[in-house]
């Protein structure tokens, strides 16, 4: 059972059934239920003179293919906080949120439920871009001519974007 074997309020055993509309822990002694939600994601579409900026991924899901920069939102952070966030620390780039573009869920066995959240950003200074965090490399594709995409919910963004032009 893992880290919900037992109630986080009361410490005594949780029971898995359906409650509340799903299945999910909770615990018979104190009615605690246990929601296990989706971790947020900002997925960033940043584009220079009609070229997406990607980043071969350095890590697993997915090391060595191409993706979107992004990552988890922390605690007590807000989606463009994030959003600018992720993006220095992929690209060491500063960027501002132009527009959300949309929402995509996603299961994996690594980090479990997945919301992932498209984010159009702006950015007008390049000359600093370099690779760091999460991303082996990054290179400008144009957007007609784009390698194989590691992750459907990034195909989608970049398919709404190519979209919305």
């Amino acid at each position: 059972m893992g880290y919900l074997e037992y109630c986080s309020y009361c410490g005594n055993k949780n029971q898995y059934g359906f409650i509340d509309g799903n299945n999910r822990y909770h615990c018979l002694s104190c009615n605690t239920i246990h929601y296990e939600n989706p971790k947020p994601t900002a997925t960033i579409i940043c584009v220079k003179n009609d070229e997406l900026l990607l980043a071969k991924r350095a890590f697993d899901p997915g090391k060595g293919e191409w993706g979107l920069p992004g990552g988890f939102m922390e605690l007590n952070e807000t989606l463009n906080e994030a959003a600018m966030r992720e993006l220095k620390e992929e690209t060491n780039l500063d960027g501002k949120v132009k527009n959300i573009l949309s929402t995509c869920s996603h299961y994996g066995s690594i980090f479990g439920d997945i919301l992932l959240i498209g984010v159009e950003m702006v950015v007008t200074d390049f000359s600093n871009m370099r690779a760091g965090d999460d991303a082996e490399e990054l290179q400008f594709f144009n957007l007609n001519n784009l390698p194989e995409i590691v992750f459907d919910c990034h195909s989608k963004f970049i398919n709404q974007y190519k979209g919305n032009l």
